[in-house]
C-alpha cells in the first residue's frame, strides 16, 4: 500500500462559505511523485509543478494535494471529512497501482471560466434555470451546482452545437450532465 493513512489534523469553519468546514490532514508519506500521475488520471485535476500541488474539485469540495499535507473545502461535516479523506487515500492508492499503465503528465491544465462558458449560452437571462443571469448559471455549471440540462433554451433545436460544448466543459471538470 502506498499510503498507510491521512490523518486529520484542523478542522475550521470554511471561509467561502458559512455552512460549511474546511480541514486540513497530513499524509503518512510524501506523495508528490504521483501528482503528474494524478494529472493524467483526473482530466479536471490541475498539477502545478511549480508549486508542487495538485488540486481538484469533488462535487463542491476543493481538494488541494501537497507532498506531506492535504486540505479540503466545503465539507459539509466531520463525517464528510472523514469520507472524503478516505476517498483520497483510495485514490491514491489506486493511482499507485497503476502507475504502470498511466503516463505521467506536467500539463498544467487551466480550466474554463464563466466567461468562456457564457459564450455557448442563449444570453437570454430568462430565469428558467432559476438563475437571474446566464452569467450567473455559467459560474454555477463551472462549480457543478447546477446542470447543463437546467438551461432549456440549450436544448432547442439549432442549439446542438453550443449544448455539445457545455457538455463537453462539464465533462472535463468532472461534473454531470
Amino acid at each position: 500500500m502506498y499510503l498507510d493513512k491521512i490523518t486529520l489534523s484542523f478542522i475550521q469553519p470554511c471561509t467561502t462559505d458559512s455552512l460549511r468546514i474546511r480541514i486540513k490532514a497530513i499524509t503518512s508519506r510524501n506523495i508528490s511523485d504521483l501528482f503528474p500521475f494524478l494529472n493524467t488520471y483526473l482530466k479536471s485535476g490541475i498539477y502545478n509543478k511549480k508549486a508542487n500541488t495538485f488540486t481538484f474539485n469533488k462535487g463542491p469540495k476543493i481538494i488541494i494535494m501537497y507532498p506531506e499535507a492535504i486540505n479540503v473545502s466545503k465539507l459539509l461535516n466531520e463525517t464528510d471529512a472523514f469520507e472524503t479523506l478516505d476517498y483520497i487515500k483510495e485514490l491514491i492508492n489506486n493511482v499507485d497501482e497503476k502507475r504502470n499503465e498511466i503516463e505521467p503528465s506536467e500539463e498544467m491544465r487551466k480550466l474554463p471560466s464563466p466567461l468562456e462558458v457564457y459564450t455557448y449560452l442563449p444570453k437570454l437571462n430568462c430565469g428558467k434555470c432559476q438563475e437571474s443571469t446566464c452569467l450567473a448559471f455559467a459560474t454555477k455549471l463551472i462549480k457543478n451546482e447546477t446542470k447543463p440540462r437546467r438551461c432549456l433554451h440549450l436544448y432547442e433545436k439549432g442549439n446542438e452545437n453550443n449544448k455539445d460544448k457545455i457538455e463537453t466543459i462539464c465533462l472535463m471538470l468532472g461534473n454531470d450532465i
